[in-house]
């Protein structure tokens, strides 16, 4: 078991893909391109996304805590989805899961 001051801390971001209707697995590759795409592969593996719940074109994304501001410039960034001019617009952001939602 991990003590708690070694596990890491993470941030719940809640975002909507606007533009494009998306699967989950779609709004995945998304999420992976923009922040390899900005952040490269190093600034991915630092920032370890993951989509946590996906519905009605909303996802709320797992990161770590030190690095939710490069997340969302990495998400601000995106103008195309699916080949058509679209957006990712961030909700809220919050530490636990029933708070971001």
């Amino acid at each position: 078991m991990i003590k708690p001051t070694m596990r890491e801390r993470k941030r719940y971001i809640r975002v909507r893909f606007e533009g494009a209707e998306l699967s989950e697995r779609e709004a995945t590759e998304v999420i992976n391109a923009a922040v390899l795409e900005f952040l490269g592969e190093l600034g991915f593996s630092k920032l370890n996304p993951k989509l946590v719940e996906f519905k009605n074109n909303e996802a709320v994304i797992l990161c770590s805590h030190s690095e939710v501001q490069k997340l969302k410039a990495a998400l601000a960034l995106v103008d195309e989805i699916k080949g058509k001019t679209g957006c990712i617009r961030i909700l809220r952001v919050s530490g636990m899961m029933r708070k971001v939602m």
